[in-house]
């Protein structure tokens, strides 16, 4: 079975390979293309987008402000979707240590900083909920004795007499 590639992909793929034959620098490497260039810049720009949006979550974790943690969801899906996409054609040139990258290679130690710290607050507010959840659980377990005992364990009527029929322990 053979791969037919549509024609706008072959021409756009041997535009970018005649490009760098052409600019092949001294030592014999591919230099970079302009489309190169600019999937770069772009990611550059998608990772700062990122790093300002988990900084502003992380200020509202840190104040308690859950409505906007909660609002940064779809923005923070949305931009690890581009960082997704756009990945695969900037890993060649992190991975040659090309000088082009130098603030691309900033900004992913800045992101990395920004998501560990992220992951520790995100962890620090799972745990409190899972803690109010348990204390919600004890009150509504106490709450569903529903009424009032005496120091036999019997349950008691409204009037504080114990109950003839109803004898409950606890």
């Amino acid at each position: 079975m053979t791969l037919v590639r549509p024609p706008a992909m072959l021409s756009r793929l041997a535009m970018r390979l005649r490009e760098r034959r052409q600019t092949e620098t001294e030592e014999g490497d591919p230099a970079m293309t302009a489309e190169d260039r600019g999937n770069i810049e772009s990611f550059e720009e998608i990772l700062s987008r990122t790093l300002t949006l988990l900084t502003s979550e992380n200020e509202a974790l840190v104040a308690g402000d859950i409505g906007a943690v909660a609002g940064f969801y779809e923005d923070k899906a949305h931009l690890l979707k581009a960082l997704e996409l756009r990945q695969p054609v900037i890993e060649p040139f992190l991975r040659d240590g090309s000088d082009a990258t130098g603030t691309l290679r900033e900004l992913i130690r800045a992101l990395a900083e920004q998501l560990q710290v992220n992951g520790r607050l995100l962890k620090g507010m799972a745990e409190a909920s899972q803690a109010i959840l348990l204390e919600v659980e004890r009150t509504r377990s106490r709450e569903s004795l529903r009424g009032l005992y005496d120091k036999t364990g019997q349950l008691r009527d409204e009037a504080g007499r114990g109950s003839a029929g109803t004898k409950k322990t606890l």
